[in-house]
This record gives structure tokens, sequence and C-alpha cells, in this order.
């Protein structure tokens, strides 16, 4: 089932913390929240897509220093079920 563009911008809105800009050779991605870039032009095709190192270390980056509060906790902790 296609998602709509409305659909999708809404998404990218909540979960994106990074605009991303053509550059000759590559793609820099800019932090919005600050002026941290990198480009795929950082990263080693060898070890994956550049691009998606790039989204990573962005997303990283926001989760870090932007979001330190937001830890992802598991909804078990063990293989018990509920505590």
């Amino acid at each position: 089932m296609p998602v709509s563009a409305a659909a999708r911008k809404d998404y990218n809105e909540g979960v994106r913390y990074y605009t991303t800009k053509s550059m000759n050779g590559g793609t820099t991605f800019k932090c919005a929240l600050c002026e941290h870039t990198v480009t795929t032009l950082d990263f080693n095709s060898l070890e994956g897509n550049r691009r998606t190192q790039a989204a990573t270390a962005m997303n990283r980056h926001a989760a870090v220093l932007h979001f330190p509060a937001r830890t992802v906790v598991p909804a078990k902790l063990g293989g018990r079920g509920a505590l």
C-alpha cells in the first residue's frame, strides 16, 4: 500500500534531525539543531552504504548531544515477562 507524500513528510519531521544537500561527489548532512555536519565522503564504502552511515552518525549525534534523556529502555527486562 503506497504511503502518501503528507504521511512521509509527517514521519520525517518527527524522526529526522538533519537536512541533506547534494554536493560534488556526495551529500552533506547537517544537524537541524546545531551546526554539526558530516558528508558521505567521510565514510568508507567498504563498511556499507555511505548515505546510511552518514544518517546513522547524525542520528547518534542528535541522540547523544541534543536528547541525552531519551535513552532506549527495553520493554522486557529478561526473558520472564513483566516483573
